[in-house]
């Protein structure tokens, strides 16, 4: 079974009030754009929403920052999660994406940490540095901090622990990084395995501590200890980069993550669309959850707000089958958005009592159907919605939207409407590129 269903978002993404603009379709590590007032309202929004739906939490990365009111600004938050019933966990860097505070006067920001003790920076191979400028979607340097320094594991556990004592959050979802490693002579002499863009061995080194820091402030809080990896083993030669399989020595770094915690694993590059493969290896057992995540229906890994219902399904039974009990996709867009809108509440669905083994079938007739005006019309749609793949079905699978948006009526009747405009985007573009009548 499903037990624990986890929408993803930067805050910067986030857009629940249908008719909000100046808002980022993707990325991470810009600017927040709106007000403080914004920021509570758009995440109160997401986070009624998934109470009433059955999502369990959201994770907000960016959940901290002077520009959309820091400290105070959470702790409404917090309450609007306990009023929902839906945990709010903190997406937490800690020795990159800038710490717990993500962006302000804080001292808690990492970013101050490192400007504070120039000395305490990770090193790129060349000995400089290692500030990280990701193209396209990242415009913010990214500062990194050496693993191998005590006083920057120090520094990462009082912060945890200042986090947890000063905002009521349900837990912490904590990564490392995966925009490359130091390589200091420290970071060398310390590690025994290759590294990509992440390292097992950092993981396995801040783990642990991590998670203590936040259960000695509040015992039985949800802590996510992200991999960046799919659990398919690969071999021993290299590293696998961000989404692929385990090295061989990625057990003996699992063996010291803290069996209280929930191990993430990423499923894109072993799952439809982009390769769907068979998974051979089940999880290692014994932690409080292992969660499945997604890039699904977003310009991450795909195409924004697409319908992913079926490759979601088939996310989940390969899941169950190897022994995750967790799901999580991104959930930065509003349910206005009908292809967000059935992916969301087809995480709600899948591996639930009422649909166990993540049955696309099962969902469609008794989720889908009364939102779209019946059974037939609902494999329909999802059918028409995968003309964005095959140009030339656009035209045709537009037409027929339209149809069935006149034809009915209320919430149904927007919901093949937005199809009919989401498809019309597609045809658009494909006709001359726009130029066309």
């Amino acid at each position: 079974m499903i037990d624990l269903r986890l929408l993803w978002t930067w805050d910067h993404c986030v857009q629940w009030t249908a008719a909000r603009a100046g808002v980022h379709d993707w990325g991470a590590s810009n600017e927040f754009s709106g007000t403080t007032a914004d920021f509570v309202r758009e995440h109160s929004l997401l986070l009624r929403w998934c109470g009433r739906h059955g999502l369990d939490g959201v994770v907000v990365w960016g959940l901290l920052r002077d520009g959309h009111g820091g400290v105070d600004a959470v702790k409404r938050l917090c309450d609007v999660a306990h009023e929902a019933g839906v945990r709010l966990l903190a997406g937490v860097g800690l020795n990159a994406y800038g710490g717990v505070y993500y962006e302000g006067s804080s001292p808690w920001s990492l970013n101050n940490h490192l400007a504070r003790h120039p000395e305490l920076f990770a090193l790129r191979a060349d000995g400089q540095r290692h500030i990280y400028q990701v193209a396209g979607n990242a415009p913010q340097p990214m500062l990194h901090a050496c693993p191998s320094r005590p006083e920057n594991l120090d520094y990462c556990l009082e912060g945890l622990r200042w986090l947890l004592e000063t905002v009521p959050l349900d837990g912490v979802q904590v990564e490392t990084g995966d925009s490359y490693v130091c390589e200091c002579p420290l970071c060398r002499e310390r590690r025994v395995h290759p590294v990509s863009v992440m390292s097992w061995e950092d993981m396995a080194l801040f783990y642990g501590p991590a998670a203590d820091a936040v259960w000695s402030v509040r015992p039985g809080a949800t802590v996510v200890l992200e991999t960046y990896s799919h659990p398919q083993p690969v071999s021993a030669g290299s590293a696998a980069g961000f989404g692929g399989g385990s090295p061989p020595w990625a057990a003996e770094c699992l063996a010291q993550f803290p069996r209280e915690a929930h191990v993430q694993w990423v499923a894109d590059y072993f799952a439809a669309p982009l390769n769907p493969v068979p998974w051979t290896a089940r999880l290692p057992q014994g932690f409080a959850g292992q969660i499945m995540r997604a890039h699904l229906a977003t310009w991450w890994i795909g195409r924004g707000d697409e319908v992913a219902i079926d490759w979601l399904a088939q996310i989940a039974q390969q899941s169950l089958a190897v022994g995750c009990n967790g799901l999580s996709i991104f959930g930065d867009k509003s349910a206005f958005r009908t292809g967000c809108e059935l992916n969301y509440l087809a995480l709600a669905d899948y591996g639930s009592a009422a649909n166990p083994g993540a049955d696309l079938d099962s969902f469609l007739e008794r989720i889908a159907a009364p939102l779209l005006g019946g059974p037939a019309l609902a494999t329909e749609y999802l059918r028409l919605a995968r003309g964005i793949a095959s140009p030339a079905d656009l035209d045709q699978a537009t037409a027929t939207a339209r149809r069935h948006a006149a034809a009915l009526t209320g919430r149904p009747a927007e919901r093949w409407a937005w199809l009919a405009w989401y498809l019309s985007r597609w045809l658009y573009d494909a006709r001359d590129d726009g130029l066309g009548d």
